[in-house]
């Protein structure tokens, strides 16, 4: 009985860091503007999770990742965004433009758009991960998104399948972020050994 009770616990307490950290993300992202550095406080959070366990502070730890890489990500950020910005604002025109070449140029903008995709995953990963200059940060984004593709699809089909459930069963929002980026995390995280061996 004892021991059933003491896993009880253990579960409830897990739940419950997960329900915070995901609260923490949601509240830090309701200024639009701070999403990015939101988002890398809470892949911080996962982190310290994946490597040293669930009970390190947790709202402590985001709000130091949150101060650390507060100017990094909001850079890196709308950089995103503006790319992003930029490559529908290109699809638009293409869209509803006849032009010689027009199969071509569709075809690189969706090449673009691919890698956008591909580097999106590993963007804040590494930037949590490596104190690395904002350049350098997107450089090692695209080396990992483009070398380790395998490892690209499977991070795009998880938050896929986490979206996809979450639209369905509405309850889950309320550990959505948390879980998604422990689930990330710990993949990224025997990405970085094999990468190290």
């Amino acid at each position: 009985m004892q021991k059933s009770e003491n896993i009880l616990f253990r579960v409830l307490d897990i739940f419950a860091h997960f329900v915070l950290l995901n609260l923490l993300w949601v509240l830090f992202c309701i200024p639009i503007i701070t999403f990015f550095p939101a988002t890398a406080a809470l892949v911080g959070v996962s982190k310290k999770w994946v490597t040293e366990g669930i009970e390190v502070g947790t709202v402590r730890i985001f709000l130091r990742s949150f101060k650390e890489n507060f100017k990094k990500s909001l850079v890196i950020g709308i950089i995103w965004m503006l790319a992003g910005l930029i490559l529908y604002l290109d699809f638009s025109i293409l869209l509803h433009t006849e032009f010689p070449m027009r199969t071509v140029v569709f075809s690189l903008l969706v090449f673009a758009s691919l890698i956008y995709l591909f580097m999106s995953v590993y963007v804040l990963l590494i930037l949590v991960e490596n104190q690395l200059s904002i350049l350098h940060t997107i450089r090692n984004t695209l080396f990992l998104s483009i070398g380790y593709v395998y490892y690209t699809i499977t991070f795009l089909i998880i938050i896929a399948v986490s979206l996809l459930l979450t639209l369905k069963f509405p309850i889950l929002f309320m550990v959505f972020g948390s879980t998604l980026a422990f689930i990330v995390s710990s993949i990224f995280q025997r990405l970085t050994l094999k990468i190290s061996k």
